[in-house]
């Protein structure tokens, strides 16, 4: 790619606007994780309570709607009653014991009915996490797709080569239909990408290889447990979530040990975690390998942008993808401040994943020629809570450090819940933009009177606190307005 090229738009560059596409792309599909794994932590715990076999009544709530008050309050007391029968031994199965508390009434039929089907459909837990699964991967797809794209808008002469319909590229129809080179070249490469979709995980990696010298396995946290995660989508998508012959094949040793075809792949929890942390550290570092590979000159760009993602997901204790991404951050970064950043927020998420070395390599390192931030970094992974409190206060009055870094940065998870700690955030001042009318207070700065956001005695001057920041066993409130110390 010519670095000298200005597009149509003039003072953009095409570096700029592929730098540009590549990190939208990028940006995209880790929200479309993120907001996979949000909504899976928000309804897998509704969706397991209408698994659970004491919710099976609100399967039929539409039936026991019409019935009177008293034919419900008749049926929910049959319906623990045949409970407790069944669990005794020699009881008979519940839905015998329920017929028989049912049968003499109007509604017992059809009550019976509405029962069966509830009871005889499959749990929906499993069946939404396969989904989520298939989800996940397909969000990777979409990456993929748009990063191949890109490839071959950028290096154009990649057109060339041969494709499975060269000498056949466009029919007479099509020529007379495209209005432009510009539109030949758009359906060139729609159909390039359109081929290599349709190929399998193994081309995929093919192309990346033979084109950008981009090799997969250096972009997984577990290189074999990616692989399956796509084999695992194709059973899910194709054979019911059953193991198949192509799956106990394909994946390693560890995976198909005790699996054998035809037998049911259990999606959990923690595997819909596991395999989202592995497409979203290779996804997100593929599309960063590619963007400094391709636009050599933005490379301090798409590493700054690694950083904000490593940041992110360290807060979000998504350890292992900060873990993988902060080692290659830190590895091709040229500017030792960038790689020292790198740096510590790795030995923060080993530490969190119990990398016992984590602490030898800290004890080692010497801080003495380097930023007090870095000083509070060894502090902090070393449990130092004094001299990290000295060094946290210090930099938070010179404005090194600000609110945000006080209450959010991982870092400091050792010195929270310290007295220093509690003392020094109660002094803190929230910054405008952050609070809510309902959670913030006024502080007059020579009384020490609380007041409500909205009381006519609150000057420009006095301090703003959230709830958090206050002691109520110490405050003063004000008599005028009585705020509340409550959310």
């Amino acid at each position: 790619m010519s670095q000298d090229h200005v597009s149509s738009e003039e003072g953009v560059t095409d570096a700029q606007i592929f730098a540009a596409h590549v990190s939208n792309l990028a940006d995209a599909f880790w929200w479309q994780i993120d907001a996979l794994l949000e909504v899976t932590d928000a309804a897998l715990p509704e969706i397991e309570k209408l698994d659970s076999s004491h919710k099976v009544m609100s399967s039929v709530s539409r039936l026991t709607s019409s019935l009177t008050e008293e034919s419900r309050e008749k049926l929910k007391a049959a319906f623990w009653k045949c409970e407790e029968r069944q669990q005794s031994d020699g009881s008979p199965s519940f839905m015998e014991s329920m017929w028989e508390e049912v049968k003499a009434e109007p509604w017992g039929p059809t009550f019976m009915m509405h029962l069966h089907e509830a009871l005889q459909r499959p749990p929906r837990a499993p069946m939404f996490l396969q989904s989520t699964t298939v989800s996940a991967v397909s969000a990777f797809e979409v990456l993929l797709s748009g990063l191949a794209s890109q490839y071959f808008t950028v290096t154009p002469q990649a057109l060339d080569a041969a494709s499975r319909d060269k000498e056949k590229e466009f029919s007479l129809r099509e020529l007379k239909e495209l209005g432009s080179i510009a539109d030949a070249i758009d359906m060139i490469i729609e159909r390039r990408v359109d081929e290599l979709m349709f190929g399998s995980f193994s081309d995929w990696r093919k192309f990346f290889l033979d084109r950008m010298k981009l090799k997969f396995e250096d972009f997984a946290i577990d290189w074999e447990a990616l692989k399956e995660v796509f084999q695992r989508r194709h059973v899910i998508v194709h054979n019911g979530g059953l193991a198949s012959r192509r799956y106990v094949r394909n994946v390693a040793p560890r995976f198909a040990a005790d699996i054998k075809e035809g037998a049911y792949l259990r999606v959990d929890p923690s595997y819909v975690n596991k395999a989202a942390s592995e497409l979203l550290a290779f996804g997100f570092l593929l599309a960063t390998a590619m963007g400094r590979k391709l636009a050599k000159e933005y490379s301090e760009f798409f590493l700054n942008q690694l950083q904000k993602f490593t940041y992110r997901n360290l807060v979000k204790g998504r350890y292992e993808v900060v873990d993988k991404c902060s080692a290659y951050g830190e590895s091709v970064s040229i500017d030792m401040s960038a790689q020292l950043i790198f740096r510590v927020n790795r030995w923060i998420a080993r530490q969190r994943l119990n990398d016992a070395a984590v602490r030898a390599e800290v004890e080692d390192w010497d801080v003495r020629a380097l930023s007090p931030r870095f000083q509070l970094a060894k502090h902090c992974l070393l449990g130092e809570v004094d001299p990290a409190m000295t060094l946290l206060r210090s930099l938070y009055s010179m404005g090194e450090i600000g609110f945000e870094d006080i209450i959010e940065w991982p870092l400091l998870e050792p010195l929270r819940g310290s007295d220093a700690y509690v003392a020094m955030t109660r002094t803190m001042e929230i910054p405008e933009g952050w609070h809510l009318s309902e959670v913030i207070l006024h502080e007059n700065p020579k009384t020490k009177t609380l007041h409500s956001r909205t009381c006519s005695l609150v000057q420009s001057n006095f301090r703003r606190k959230t709830i958090d920041q206050i002691d109520p066993s110490t405050a003063l409130l004000c008599k005028r307005c009585k705020p509340s110390l409550t959310r």
